[in-house]
């Protein structure tokens, strides 16, 4: 009953105190020639957590079980500086870090995780290298985590975040432009070496073999206003500001990117194979009015029952006997070989009188993986407090989560559900 009210009180002090900041809407930049054609800029972004955790069962905490957990953590953390050279040269470096909480805390450094440059070539077409989040597959692979209308980026279209990348981020070369109402990405990367446990078996996992390159595009076409191609990250909401509809489609390929051993112990190697289509909206309304709204179908093909669970944000700090498949924490399984589809919808609204506005959302993914005897649910609902748009925005939002077990050999099913409580307080400066 201590951590309810540790999180409740906190949620309030967070509230009490979000509304005494105050952003300049000045861009922090500063211009390098008369014409204003060259510049450099700063961009800043945070994310705080207060969270209210219902743990999978059996997990640990400082060694202990337990079945519940209140915190506090540092979701997310970048610092940006970009420049134009010319009115065709952009140079971008971004430093940051993910997931300061509890556990990480003294090992939480900040990494580089972007610095590329990039050229256009043609008013049709850039082109560009470096480590980035140029990303293909679906519109939220490449996630503008300073602008979702949920609280986070949607697991599933992270398919391989912090395995063969950095925070998405991959060594790449990469081609985009618009040519009327298409926008397009095409991407060339080569992965990092995985992190995760490489040992070989009958369920497929990521190679520690001299992989193939790995290929990968993104193509949409837009109905309404065009959305910018400046940045490699999608927007998950314009606060009501623009009218955009967009519907697209991407792949991402690599050969020799994951192993197993067939039924006579033989080591086979197959490529991944990932395909989407997807449709993005933000119609606005009157009196300060919009809906936004997101949707998605994801095929992939990582090898026979590849699951892969996911904690974001994680707190567990292990299992004990009594765990089970979906490991500890808040962790799921939220991505595997198989079919999968993800929505999001939300509502603006605000006063003609005050600049805050008011946005519930929704979101759910429905995901059948081959591992898994039944479909996977997951469902989120919140809603942003937008005390200055996105540059002073609070979050309280829900999840709910299946916990699976394997019931039987290799008979996996849902055994359980849990929910997690999450206030969140974003900052963004830029």
């Amino acid at each position: 009953m201590g951590q309810v009210n540790a999180f409740f009180y906190t949620a309030l002090l967070i509230c009490c105190l979000t509304l005494e900041l105050a952003a300049q809407n000045r861009p922090l930049r500063v211009f390098l020639n008369d014409d204003s054609t060259s510049y450099a800029g700063v961009r800043i972004n945070g994310q705080l957590w207060a969270r209210y955790n219902y743990n999978n069962p059996g997990t640990l905490i400082n060694g202990e079980e337990a079945s519940r957990f209140f915190d506090i953590s540092v979701r997310r953390i970048r610092f940006q500086t970009y420049a134009r050279i010319n009115n065709r040269t952009n140079v971008t470096l971004t430093l940051g870090q993910n997931n300061i909480n509890y556990l990480t805390a003294r090992s939480g450094e900040i990494r580089l995780l972007d610095f590329y440059i990039d050229h256009q070539i043609h008013k049709h077409l850039t082109v560009g290298g470096g480590q980035s989040g140029w990303n293909g597959v679906s519109r939220f692979a490449a996630p503008h985590t300073g602008r979702m209308l949920t609280l986070d980026v949607p697991a599933v279209a992270m398919p391989t975040v912090n395995q063969t990348d950095n925070i998405l981020r991959k060594l790449s070369a990469y081609l985009n432009g618009q040519w009327a109402k298409w926008d397009y990405r095409f991407i060339f990367s080569r992965p990092y070496a995985p992190i995760a446990n490489t040992r070989i078996g009958q369920v497929s996992s990521f190679s520690y073999v001299k992989s193939g390159v790995q290929s990968a595009a993104y193509v949409k076409y837009q109905f309404f206003e065009h959305e910018s191609l400046v940045s490699p990250f999608h927007v998950g909401t314009y606060d009501g500001n623009r009218k955009v509809l967009a519907i697209g489609a991407g792949f991402e390929t690599q050969p020799k990117a994951m192993w197993h051993l067939n039924d006579a112990a033989d080591t086979v190697l197959t490529p991944m194979n990932m395909r989407a289509v997807d449709v993005f909206g933000e119609i606005p309304l009157s009196h300060k009015r919009a809906v936004t709204f997101y949707a998605g179908y994801f095929y992939y093909d990582f090898g026979p029952d590849y699951i892969r669970i996911i904690g974001l944000n994680n707190v567990g700090g292990g299992n004990s006997a009594a765990g089970t498949f979906s490991g500890t924490g808040n962790a799921w399984p939220a991505i595997g070989t198989g079919h999968i589809g993800y929505f999001q919808f939300g509502y603006l609204f605000g006063s003609q009188k005050k600049k805050e506005k008011w946005q519930p959302f929704i979101s759910g993914q429905y995901a059948d993986y081959d591992r898994l005897s039944e479909a996977v649910l997951f469902f989120e609902g919140g809603i942003n407090l937008l005390l200055d748009g996105q540059r002073s925005k609070l979050t309280l939002a829900w999840q709910n989560r299946p916990v699976f077990d394997e019931i039987q050999p290799e008979n996996f099913r849902q055994v359980i559900r849990k929910n997690t409580f999450v206030l969140q307080y974003q900052v963004r400066l830029e």
